[in-house]
């Protein structure tokens, strides 16, 4: 099994891999990380011993095509060696250079190595910049935080295009998903999918209670949480223009967090407003999924209910219809 892993360089994307790798060796599972741009420097090695990861985009976009191709060759050959081992290949779908993208992959590499599905590793552009500064290849280079989310979203949109062209799924992950989310997307595939809805903003007194009750759902389900990508420093931020990006860039990562579910599960432990959730909701409610709501109050509005296919009052009661779900889902049937 080959997954495709589209990132930007210093979202972090390693940590969850790897924790990703170690999970799957206790189940006795055999999982490696192989990054593509290593990759192709030691192949541009074998003849230009000056070739690193620092300069590969100066090079001709003709002669990255090559060295992509010759490489991609080599990674399936590799593959093929070992049948009873699984890979994540690291890549980018594109690199930002001189501010602006420079195109790497195409659907055409996607059939050469094939992949079962896609994931793009996604974090905040903070994080990102920290990192960046933090590796040699990046320490001359100018990007800033606009450039950084612009590149992000341009990644994770690329991989949704070529994913569907060759048919395949593009997952969104955060880089602080936990990592029982990946693992459980390459072998427990059996599960269904769920996207865990809740209002961040009004929720920071009562974390455990939710954290409590999505670690009992991971039982059943795979579980996508938004809070895996934080944005809460760009709620105060001066610079309306990022602030605005970043705040139109989360709905549109949530929305395909909800695309990639086949349940939403909305906890609303506390009687507060939150757009955020009426927004997701109703975009799994049009686009045709399953909406459970837990809501354990006896007074609610006509419009509670209305987009949600169950309401439920005890936290109880919904994990049994979830356990429920999840026996549908694992004889191959439609929830």
């Amino acid at each position: 099994m080959i997954i495709f892993s589209s990132a930007v360089a210093g979202c972090d994307r390693i940590s969850i891999e790897r924790k990703a790798v170690n999970l799957a060796r206790k189940n006795g599972r055999r999982l490696e990380i192989i990054n593509l741009i290593d990759e192709m420097v030691k192949v541009a090695n074998e003849t230009n011993p000056y070739i690193n990861p620092k300069n590969l985009p100066n090079l001709d976009i003709e002669n990255i095509k090559v060295l992509k191709d010759h490489t991609l060759q080599r990674i399936k050959e590799r593959v093929k060696e070992d049948p009873k081992k699984d890979y994540i290949i690291d890549g980018h779908m594109s690199f930002w250079w001189r501010e602006g993208p420079l195109n790497i992959m195409n659907s055409k590499d996607m059939k050469v190595l094939n992949p079962t599905f896609f994931i793009s590793v996604v974090n905040d552009p903070r994080s990102i910049n920290n990192n960046l500064h933090k590796k040699k290849s990046w320490e001359d280079k100018a990007i800033d935080e606009y450039q950084i989310a612009l590149w992000s979203e341009l990644e994770a949109y690329t991989t949704d295009l070529i994913s569907n062209s060759v048919g395949k799924r593009n997952y969104i992950i955060g880089a602080r998903e936990d990592p029982r989310t990946l693992f459980e997307l390459i072998y427990k595939g059996y599960k269904p999918k769920a996207y865990i809805s809740y209002s961040i903003e009004h929720r920071k007194s009562n974390y455990e209670g939710l954290e409590r009750f999505i670690e009992k759902i991971r039982r059943y389900l795979i579980v996508f949480n938004p809070k895996s990508v934080d944005i809460d420093a760009y709620k105060i931020s001066a610079d309306e223009r990022l602030k605005n990006l970043i705040f139109n860039q989360t709905v549109r990562r949530d929305f395909h967090l909800v695309d990639q579910s086949d349940i939403t599960i909305v906890y609303m432990s506390d009687l507060v407003y939150s757009s955020g959730v009426d927004g997701e909701r109703m975009h799994a409610h049009f686009s045709g999924k399953k909406v459970l709501l837990y809501f354990p109050f006896e007074r609610y509005s006509p419009f509670t209910p209305y987009f949600v296919d169950k309401m439920y009052k005890s936290e109880k009661e919904l994990i049994e219809e979830i356990k429920r779900l999840a026996k549908v889902y694992s004889e191959g049937k439609r929830i």
